[in-house]
């Protein structure tokens, strides 16, 4: 009687734990496809700084 009830909680173990998994990847791949356009911008940003000369004008004291 006990390995019969202890089978039917390692099904539903095992399929609680499918769930999980499967929650926490959706999750994950939300907040990939979320962050994507942020850091796609933000690198072609830092891309055009690096290609711009940089003019160091001196500090008169006066």
């Amino acid at each position: 009687m006990n390995s019969i009830t202890s089978l039917r909680k390692s099904r539903k173990t095992g399929r609680m734990t499918r769930i999980v998994l499967l929650i926490s990847f959706i999750i994950l791949f939300g907040r990939l496809l979320f962050v994507l356009p942020g850091a796609f911008q933000h690198h072609q940003d830092k891309k055009v700084n690096a290609e711009l000369p940089m003019t160091i004008q001196p500090v008169s004291k006066e």
